[in-house]
């Protein structure tokens, strides 16, 4: 399966003629895309969201594209994480792939040549969310820990996913949606400093909403919502 982000570097209003979602059946698989808006402050920009299923569901396959980034994610169908490549002209090429308990990471990282290992524990890797939590909210998990990487510095942390009810959401065309909530904190003394918000709307699971700040006290919270279908 494989899911594919794009950012464009326009605004909302410029790529009308992107909005669109399709479902194709071909011989080695089906694509499915949505399209989303995100907004932090006064920048706001759309992105398309990819999912490709291959027949077997041996693997998925995440991409990202965000202006000169590309993130790329192998993950099983259950939502964990094997490999990530997260690149960016000009100076970043960084892969990082799980080996047991172990990310090992090597390339480019900011014009660094990186070549290092990092132990975790048992728990899952996810990246990215929006689909490894989607895979929790169709098992009905109740509660998760995991690892994720920071693409910022490339630090591994741990976080812990909650699902927390549901609730009504209004769409951009006006029309109301439910969805179950997921709470993502950092873990243990740090639990109380920073959380976010993920929405998967009930039916078939699709990520609708986000919530959350990315940086310091004082920094404009960022909402990712839906646009079509």
């Amino acid at each position: 399966m494989k899911i594919i982000f794009c950012r464009p570097s326009v605004l909302f209003f410029v790529v009308g003629a992107c909005l669109f979602t399709f479902q194709l059946s071909t011989a080695l698989g089906a694509i499915r895309e949505v399209l989303y808006q995100e907004r932090t402050g006064d920048d706001s920009f759309v992105f398309v969201w990819q999912l490709e299923t291959e027949p077997e569901e041996v693997t998925l396959t995440v991409i990202q594209r965000q202006k000169e980034e590309v993130f790329v994610s192998v993950n099983t169908p259950q939502g964990a994480t094997l490999s990530w490549h997260y690149t960016k002209t000009p100076d970043i090429d960084i892969q990082v792939e799980r080996q047991g308990n172990t990310l090992v990471y090597s390339g480019v990282f900011e014009g660094r040549k990186i070549n290092k290992t990092e132990k975790i524990d048992k728990r899952p890797w996810y990246q990215p969310l929006s689909f490894s939590l989607r895979c929790m909210e169709e098992r009905k998990e109740d509660s998760t820990s995991f690892w994720t990487v920071r693409p910022d510095n490339l630090d591994a942390l741990t976080l812990k996913a909650e699902r927390q009810g549901s609730g009504r959401l209004v769409e951009s065309d006006g029309s109301e949606v439910l969805a179950n909530k997921v709470v993502i904190r950092l873990e243990g003394l740090l639990s109380g400093l920073w959380s976010a918000e993920y929405w998967f709307r009930q039916g078939d699971n699709l990520f609708v909403r986000y919530r959350g700040t990315h940086g310091p006290p004082g920094v404009p919270e960022t909402l990712i919502s839906l646009v079509h279908p």
